[in-house]
């Protein structure tokens, strides 16, 4: 686990340097395409996808969308491969159990909370499975939109306004996993989390585009407190600029690698500088669920929510693809 590099959001040498290797990680995705048979089910798969390697937001959309299918009565079940997974083949999590992070990874652990989430590598194998579920009408597959083994029925890209697509290079020289006239081609619906600017609209012009905006829900009980805020996701500034932007009094922020499985050394050293400083911890819920019960009384977390710009035009799109 490395913090995401600078290089990926504006081209610099490094990522010229880093060029080669993007043609051997090219050469691969196009391997695994032609290698790849994509197989379909009875049941609707919506995807939710990105192009670029994390901070996009998929996980909040995801849930977002799960809240309008249960709005329209569609009862579905989230599909996750997982990040790092103990090479589960395939598991269910029910809201209200309690899963270890480094077996499921930590956005199933987010998804569990809302609805039923199922994890495996392979996803048409795990959606096959799902098929023969009878209270299950769809599956919200997250982050599929890389997946070659599971044909969607519809494809959203999520892509958040500030970072777009990055320095547009692909792994390991910008953050695409794959190249953007592929991605465009796959997606029905881009969610544009943020404003978008002139270059990035003109990419999307042919896209149906459906703004979307994060919101924090829980503000009320940090403020007029002192934070220190940490977090260990692919940008940890957009987590920090929102509780700016919420007029919070951030005193001290502490940025770790993306999906970081916290030591206890880790979170004792925090909370002491937290006591020192009479201040308040605060992080993400993303990395909040992977703490044990004895750290998750000690430290807050930031509750946000994705709200769509036009909610109706979203329900119109998904009750054809689940009725």
């Amino acid at each position: 686990m490395i913090r995401t590099p600078n290089f990926w959001i504006k081209k610099s040498f490094i990522s010229y340097l880093l060029l080669p290797l993007s043609f051997v990680y090219f050469f691969s995705y196009i391997l695994s395409k032609i290698f790849s048979k994509k197989q379909s089910i009875k049941k609707p798969v919506i995807c939710i996808g990105n192009l670029t390697a994390g901070g996009s937001g998929k996980t909040p959309t995801a849930i977002a969308i799960g809240k309008i299918l249960e709005e329209i009565n569609v009862n579905f079940a989230f599909l996750s491969r997982g990040y790092k997974n103990d090479n589960v083949r395939f598991l269910m999590l029910r809201c209200g159990e309690n899963h270890n992070a480094k077996k499921v990874g930590d956005e199933p652990i987010l998804l569990a909370q809302h609805a039923t989430t199922f994890v495996a590598k392979n996803r048409f194998f795990a959606a096959k499975r799902i098929e023969k579920i009878k209270n299950i009408d769809a599956i919200l597959l997250d982050d599929g939109m890389q997946n070659n083994s599971l044909n969607c029925n519809y494809t959203i890209m999520v892509i958040d306004g500030s970072l777009g697509f990055g320095n547009e290079f692909l792994l390991p020289a910008g953050p695409m996993r794959e190249p953007l006239v592929t991605g465009l081609r796959k997606a029905d619906l881009v969610v544009a989390i943020g404003s978008l600017n002139k270059n990035l609209r003109k990419k999307l012009a042919a896209k149906k585009i459906m703004q979307a905006t994060i919101k924090a829900t829980n503000i009320a009980q940090f403020e007029g407190k002192k934070l220190i805020a940490f977090a260990g996701i692919a940008y940890p500034q957009k987590f920090f600029t929102t509780i700016k932007n919420n007029n919070l009094k951030l005193v001290v922020t502490k940025e770790f690698p993306d999906h970081y499985f916290y030591k206890n050394k880790d979170l004792d050293k925090l909370i002491l500088e937290a006591q020192n400083k009479g201040a308040k911890l605060i992080t993400t819920k993303k990395d909040w669920v992977k703490f044990s019960n004895f750290y998750k009384e000690k430290i807050a977390y930031l509750e946000i929510e994705l709200e769509f710009e036009n909610k109706e035009l979203i329900k119109l799109e998904l009750k054809k693809i689940c009725n």
